[in-house]
């Protein structure tokens, strides 16, 4: 388990740091990189207690079909830190069923009802769309010079039970405090 996470994070690392892996970056299709980081950015997440009742499974949620949410598709049943990868599509009353969410460009209504209503606790919202780390998302990628970077929101982080690895902070491009 633990060589899971080194290796794991040695892969984030050149997925999002290293400049030789900038020319493979622009060979892969951004969202296949996007839904690799994402899922990969799940290695580093602390969640409260995970409920038994779902069992092994990590379950990523989406609300419309796009590039990267079919990206997220194709890494069904992948297994991240013992659980294997729940990859489905729900709509935004659901969310209480998923550990992880990833917005696409156009969910800026699902965004609004989730601030209005009670997001639950310990569920991660991750986005590729410029300013939704203003409308509460935790993470927001980008596409900056041919790389995919990423943002992170620490106080929404945290307003979700949530906590990020200081070693994923540290290859954020910023980090909200």
């Amino acid at each position: 388990m633990r060589i899971l996470i080194l290796v794991c994070a040695a892969a984030l690392t050149l997925a999002v740091a290293l400049p030789g892996h900038a020319m493979a970056q622009q060979r892969a299709a951004e969202p296949d990189l996007k839904a690799a980081i994402l899922i990969n950015m799940l290695l580093f997440v602390d969640w409260p207690p995970l409920d038994p009742a779902s069992g092994n499974l990590l379950s990523v949620c989406y609300f419309r079909s796009s590039p990267v949410a079919d990206a997220l598709e194709a890494l069904d049943h992948k297994v991240i830190r013992g659980r294997q990868l729940n990859v489905i599509r729900v709509d935004a009353s659901a969310l209480d069923q998923c550990h992880a969410a990833y917005l696409a460009p156009g969910d800026e209504a699902l965004l609004g009802q989730m601030r209005r209503g009670a997001l639950p606790n310990g569920v991660l919202l991750a986005g590729d769309t410029p300013g939704y780390l203003d409308r509460g998302v935790m993470i927001n990628l980008a596409l900056t010079s041919g790389k995919v970077t990423f943002d992170v929101d620490l106080p929404a982080l945290r307003r979700s039970g949530l906590s990020l690895s200081s070693k994923a902070l540290r290859l954020a491009r910023s980090v909200r405090e």
